[in-house]
């Protein structure tokens, strides 16, 4: 019953999320020491002091983050520019009528007709910037702020914004109408190979939601070997922190409540 058990959470995790999916599934159930999930270990803290809330997902993908907070009852505003991405999303959220789905870009400005660019080596890293010699534009996108949107939907309150925009990151973040709406708890990624062309790095990312009054646990993992496959994860560090490489990528984890931010330490073990 066991091995059948699991073949069939093996052929469930196949169907929806893909090879790469049951990839990670594997390497966690071998070496779970060498990966985490940041957004699950976000929502397992959450849900202790907030059991329903409002999310904020900026580059959803095919939903996996958002789903645990969309079963629990959270409103759930999503945003996935790709079309094929946001195929997927849609598939995904069907059964969930509080998750509302959009198809804009999100940055710190307004453009009606930007480029969007894909690669054939990941369906998780399509977006504004061709940081790949695989990436070509494909697609044709508007792009909006979360500033505009909260004004346009009445978001008065976000307690949990989780974006990955494959670099711009830091434009989401100046985007976002701080006077009105500052978000209770943020995850966003870093990535100084993506990100220096465009302008900023890991630091002045990090620093600059220290500035809006947060405090900062760094979630880091090695340098990428190959977008598509499952990547090595270092561990958790309170900030400031310095990364091991210069290569090093990871996720922020930014919060203004300090009770959460104490069991984020405890849960993470952050040094």
């Amino acid at each position: 019953m066991g091995i059948q058990k699991k073949l069939k959470t093996g052929l469930k995790v196949l169907n929806e999320k893909g090879f790469s999916g049951l990839m990670r599934l594997v390497r966690h159930k071998l070496f779970p020491s060498a990966t985490t999930d940041e957004n699950q270990l976000i929502f397992d803290a959450l849900h202790e002091l907030i059991p329903v809330g409002v999310m904020l997902d900026v580059g959803a993908h095919h939903g996996f983050s958002l789903e645990p907070f969309a079963k629990a009852g959270w409103e759930v505003f999503s945003f996935e520019p790709d079309p094929k991405n946001r195929a997927k999303l849609l598939e995904n959220s069907s059964q969930y009528p509080n998750v509302h789905i959009d198809c804009h870009a999100v940055s710190n400005e307004i453009t009606e007709d930007a480029s969007f660019y894909t690669s054939e080596e990941s369906d998780g890293i399509s977006g504004l910037s061709a940081f790949l010699p695989s990436h070509k534009s494909t697609a044709t996108v508007a792009i909006t702020t979360l500033e505009i949107f909260c004004d346009e939907m009445s978001v008065t309150k976000i307690d949990y914004l989780k974006f990955d925009t494959e670099g711009f990151d830091y434009m989401v973040l100046q985007g976002l109408p701080w006077a009105k709406v500052a978000p209770g708890t943020i995850l966003c990624e870093f990535e100084d190979a993506k990100t220096l062309p465009l302008g900023y790095s890991y630091k002045i990312l990090a620093d600059y939601l220290v500035e809006k009054g947060y405090r900062l646990i760094v979630s880091e993992w090695k340098p990428i070997v190959k977008y598509g496959e499952q990547h090595t994860w270092r561990g958790y560090f309170t900030y400031p922190h310095n990364l091991e490489s210069e290569k090093a990528w990871g996720n922020l984890i930014a919060t203004k409540d300090e009770k959460l931010y104490q069991r984020l330490v405890e849960k993470t073990k952050a040094g």
